[in-house]
């Protein structure tokens, strides 16, 4: 059985702290789609530019991926992200032991 944790972020912003240590980032959900939507994530503590390792952009993200991103992704510092004008998203962490 597959244990994790989550993170919703309702609105859009920058250095949204999914995992302030290291972790498995299993997958991301978007919940909606948003003109001009940005989703940046970085191996990093507290900034969601400083170690971009997935970017996701496009106004039909959601629909394009069918509001689930598989990534199943080792994050060694931590795990923050940038949402640029993209809403309703959540990730799914797994910790790391």
């Amino acid at each position: 059985m597959e244990t994790g944790t989550y993170e919703y972020f309702a609105s859009a912003g920058a250095n949204k702290v999914i995992s302030a240590k290291p972790a498995i980032l299993k997958r991301i959900i978007i919940g909606k789609d948003v003109s001009s939507g940005v989703v940046e994530v970085s191996n990093d503590v507290a900034d969601g530019d400083a170690d971009v390792q997935i970017y996701l952009e496009g106004s039909t993200l959601m629909t394009a991926t069918g509001g689930v991103v598989e990534v199943n992704a080792y994050f060694s510092k931590g795990i923050c992200a940038d949402l640029t004008n993209q809403t309703n998203v959540t990730f799914i962490i797994q910790p790391s032991s």
